[in-house]
């Protein structure tokens, strides 16, 4: 065993997080996996959820409108090789009072406090990732 293994990560936590309305959801990564965080890797500073969006979920939206205490960025990734900034799909995403509608690779920045989310899966064609990281080390979970 190495001195460094404790910061490889290869297994999530598998979770639900506090702004999910619903227990149970189809089509995506459900319930979050949370690859790290100061639980999983002590003393880490960021919180890293991966899911995947294979078709529109059941139901939709999955988010309520919420913010954080903490500065957030989401990373909505496609994964074709050969056009890797089409996303497979269309977002309509709401942060503050505005709704965004994207159908490219997208990052979005939300500052601590900005209320966003939810945001509606207009069409899925092809899975992509959803790569969020949270600049805290804990995410809130259900029940907290």
């Amino acid at each position: 065993m190495g001195k460094y293994d404790k910061y490889i990560v290869s297994e999530p936590k598998v979770v639900c997080v506090d702004y999910h309305p619903v227990d149970n959801v189809k089509g995506v990564t459900f319930p979050d996996e949370i690859w790290l965080d100061n639980t999983i890797v002590e003393g880490s500073p960021v919180v890293v959820d991966i899911g995947w969006r294979f078709e529109v979920p059941d139901p939709d939206p999955v988010e309520w409108t919420h913010s954080h205490d903490f500065d957030e960025v989401l990373c909505f990734i496609g994964t074709d090789p050969e056009n890797p900034r089409d996303l497979g799909g269309e977002i309509e995403f709401q942060i503050g009072d505005e709704t965004h509608v994207f159908d490219k690779t997208t990052v979005i920045f939300i500052p601590r406090g900005l209320p966003h989310c939810p945001f509606v899966h207009k069409r899925v064609d092809k899975p992509f990732l959803l790569v969020v990281f949270a600049l805290s080390g804990h995410y809130p979970e259900q029940g907290e």
